[in-house]
């Protein structure tokens, strides 16, 4: 196997991969003995046809497909090892060439996880902050001048404020790839969500004045900002080490109405779900706490 790697902007990698063509023809006489022991043909005991018929009744083209399917899931992690390489999204392959008597030509474009430089968000929250509380506090003397009851409410700083300074002062460029991924899966959602009301795609556009087009910028405007959210977040959740235990996501887990939560434990990928959002809400807390000072436990009280 031959591997070139192109770095491309944005936390993209091309793998431009070359295999040569033993491995094809291996490749497809292992695909066309399967065919050969998974396939009836009258006249002959399952597995025992002559490969010649089974190959015509099969076809050549769906054999051609799963020699090309069993050659990328051999070769494509095998590259991505031997080059170093942690994919965050399903690669984008674009066969080059195909021919039973060639070497395969393929390119791989992959999705990474992006640099994040964590920026001067914490001066953004607090001037916005300070500038709430004084407009407050100005608020309630002139109510008190006019006889008026004073507004009680405290002022405070939102998970979502946190976030929003976060993106806008982070710097990262997150792969156009996770970002078309995302959108096709926010898509996906709104459409079943609509067909579940009885509602087609075009009535629902219709019913919001927007072409799908439109549409799909919003969805990819909000799918570019979700995701340098998951990215900045998780950074800060490392560089401050914040730590979640296995009696929390389980608790969490109860408190949610799971059922057969110590089976569900041992879901290693309902888990790490799990203790990713708990991490995040750990690390918001901690930031808002701190940002507020003083001022924080006054509306907790």
């Amino acid at each position: 196997m031959k591997v070139t790697v192109d770095k491309k902007p944005k936390s993209t990698i091309e793998l431009q991969i070359t295999i040569e063509n033993s491995k094809v023809k291996e490749s497809f006489d292992k695909i066309l003995d399967k065919a050969v022991e998974e396939t009836t043909i009258e006249g002959f005991r399952k597995g025992k046809a002559p490969k010649e018929l089974v190959r015509e009744k099969v076809g050549l083209n769906a054999l051609y497909g799963d020699v090309i399917n069993d050659l990328l899931q051999t070769f494509y992690p095998q590259a991505l090892k031997e080059n170093l390489i942690i994919p965050v999204a399903n690669p984008r392959v674009d066969i080059k060439v195909f021919d039973i008597d060639k070497d395969l030509e393929f390119t791989a474009t992959v999705a990474t996880r992006p640099e994040v430089k964590i920026g001067e968000y914490k001066g953004m929250i607090k001037d916005s902050f300070e500038k709430r509380l004084e407009q407050k506090k100005k608020e309630n003397e002139e109510k008190i001048k006019n006889g008026e009851k004073m507004d009680e409410a405290h002022v405070h700083i939102s998970p979502n404020e946190v976030i929003d300074a976060l993106i806008k002062t982070a710097e990262l460029e997150v792969s156009d790839l996770l970002i078309d991924e995302e959108t096709d899966r926010m898509m996906s959602r709104l459409i079943d969500q609509a067909q579940s009301i009885g509602l087609s795609i075009d009535q629902y556009l219709k019913a919001q004045n927007k072409t799908t087009e439109q549409l799909r910028k919003d969805y990819n405007d909000i799918a570019e900002k979700n995701l340098k959210a998951e990215f900045v977040l998780g950074k800060l959740v490392v560089d401050n080490k914040i730590e979640v235990t296995d009696e929390e996501i389980e608790e969490t887990m109860r408190a949610a109405g799971y059922e057969n939560v110590e089976e569900r434990m041992k879901d290693n990928i309902e888990k790490f779900y799990i203790k990713s959002i708990l991490q995040k809400n750990k690390l918001l807390s901690s930031l808002i706490e701190e940002l507020e000072g003083e001022h924080h436990h006054e509306h907790k009280e």
